[in-house]
């Protein structure tokens, strides 16, 4: 990429070129005649400028004499385009040494590098030259103004990263640069990479690529997926752009040191079904996985097949194995104001035993009304699976992955509703657990594809099914049914809305994370 960016800036470069006629001076006369320079030069990085000048004097620059020089202009000698391997009796910067001697007549071209900012603090000055001598002073043309635009290229905007992460896991980051070029940055041209360039990498991720276009003053975000280290420590996530060979360019982000930890207790929070995936699509049980108590909400159906819910807090009782009571609820209709807690009566209707082979397989035992049987279940993916982890960060409102059981805020003032969030990348799948206008159990369900930062909304479906108890569950019986719309929209990792329009029914509800284990799950 420095190859065709140099291209790119030798076709937008400026070229001048004087036409004039030669006029004999006294002794030390100079008359310019062109100059090359880029148009953009990044802020302390090195660009190539070349400038020709005719000695239209009667005197020879002699090279050895250190008396004749190309020096800055407007102020003169001014450093602020610290002009790199040109040195004169000690000091760089300012100016540039004759090449060879030049006698009347002659042409000379000096051919040098700059790179702005890059000696000392100066305040801006154009990139402007003209002829000096110690002994006789500033004498001939100055060089055209070619309003070179001077800047950091590559702006930090922001970065996101948990402060915590497990060992191994994989997690979500995303850093936003801004360009402050003159010029588009084109989609694939550019990286963003691990800093410092000439490290260890980190972070198990190759450079993520530019996906679109960013213009000038636009912003690009980054989003991808890091694998963190296997052994624990504390490590920095720090990142810049790059050419695609590998040249950096512009800011480095902050160095965010984040923890690596190992030795966490598996967790299975998030969303299940039937395994294989697909199999029995139409039910599903979701998992709020705290401490050592696993609280799952199962939706199925009933033998009529309107749709049914069940909970089950389940406390561990053996390696991987978690069982409890199911329970069924009546309550005040969705629509209730206010929706009285003291209106929703459980009753218990079977036991469940959940054993996890490991964090994405297992099965659900059951006897629901006399009926036994056992599901073998999965993670049900559709998109990229969070790591959940109890207890790794303990203020929930720094989380930015909001998969979790979540309820009407301030917690507790509506409980006995709820609502299941399964977030994988740009997409939360919700299963809302409530009432009919007569009480009886009822769940909706929504897919909400993000639509701005922190935002998610689709549609509502309804759904009816086969029971519960089926053989086999055909997923060809499943009814979805449009019935409103959903949006969710958070502030932080623990605070948010949940907006919804049923039948025609629009309310909006305050809602939070159900914490009941302190300090609670976080996915990432």
């Amino acid at each position: 990429m420095r190859h065709r960016l140099l291209v790119v800036l030798a076709i937008a470069s400026a070229a001048v070129t004087a036409s004039f006629d030669a006029v004999a001076q006294p002794a030390y006369s100079a008359a310019f005649v062109s100059e090359i320079a880029p148009f953009f030069v990044e802020t302390k990085t090195t660009a190539p400028v070349s400038i020709t000048m005719r000695n239209t004097g009667t005197a020879t620059w002699l090279r050895n004499s250190l008396d004749v020089y190309l020096a800055t202009q407007e102020p003169q000698d001014n450093f602020y385009w610290c002009i790199q391997g040109n040195r004169y009796l000690g000091i760089e910067g300012n100016r540039v040494v004759l090449p060879h001697d030049v006698a009347p007549n002659e042409e000379v071209t000096f051919e040098f590098l700059v790179k702005p900012l890059a000696c000392r603090f100066a305040p801006y000055s154009p990139l402007r030259f003209r002829m000096l001598s110690a002994l006789h002073g500033t004498f001939g043309d100055e060089t055209p103004d070619l309003n070179v635009v001077v800047s950091t290229v590559a702006e930090f905007a922001s970065q996101q990263v948990p402060t915590a992460v497990p060992a191994g896991a994989s997690i979500l980051a995303t850093v936003t640069y801004k360009n402050t070029s003159p010029i588009a940055w084109p989609p694939g041209d550019f990286l963003l990479a691990e800093a410092p360039a000439t490290g260890a990498p980190v972070w198990g991720v190759a450079p993520v690529v530019l996906a679109t276009a960013v213009g000038p003053g636009d912003m690009a975000t980054f989003e991808f997926y890091l694998v963190a280290p296997a052994k624990a420590g504390t490590y920095n996530f720090q990142w810049q752009m790059q050419t695609l060979e590998g040249a950096s360019f512009g800011e480095v982000s902050p160095a965010t040191p984040v923890a690596v930890v190992t030795g966490l207790l598996p967790n299975y929070q998030g969303l299940w079904w039937n395994q294989p995936a697909e199999s029995e699509a139409g039910w599903g049980i979701n998992f709020a996985h705290q401490g050592a108590t696993i609280f799952a909400t199962w939706f199925t159906y009933d033998a009529s097949g309107k749709a049914l819910w069940a909970t089950m807090t389940a406390p561990i009782i053996a390696a991987g194995v978690y069982s409890g009571t199911l329970v069924t609820y009546t309550g005040p209709p969705f629509n209730a104001v206010p929706f009285s807690p003291l209106r929703v009566k459980g009753t218990r209707v079977g036991i469940g035993t959940l054993t996890f082979a490991d964090v994405n397989t297992g099965t659900f035992a059951y006897t629901i009304n006399g009926v036994t049987q056992t599901k073998k279940i999965v993670r049900q993916a559709f998109g990229p699976l969070p790591t959940c982890t109890f207890g790794l960060i303990t203020d929930l409102t720094q989380a930015y992955n909001y998969q979790d059981l979540w309820w009407a805020a301030p917690a507790g003032v509506e409980s006995g509703w709820g609502v299941n969030l399964a977030h994988q990348g740009d997409t939360i799948f919700a299963t809302w657990f409530t009432y009919d206008l007569d009480g009886t159990p009822m769940w909706l369900s929504v897919t909400a594809p993000k639509t701005a930062a922190g935002a998610y909304g689709g549609t509502l479906y309804r759904t009816t099914g086969p029971a519960y108890n089926a053989v086999p569950f055909l997923p060809s019986a499943v009814v979805r049914t449009e019935v409103g719309t959903a949006a969710f929209a958070f502030t932080d990792g623990n605070t948010g809305t949940f907006a919804y329009t049923v039948n025609g029914v629009s309310q909006t509800k305050p809602i939070t994370r159900e914490v009941f284990q302190s300090p609670g799950t976080v996915c990432q």
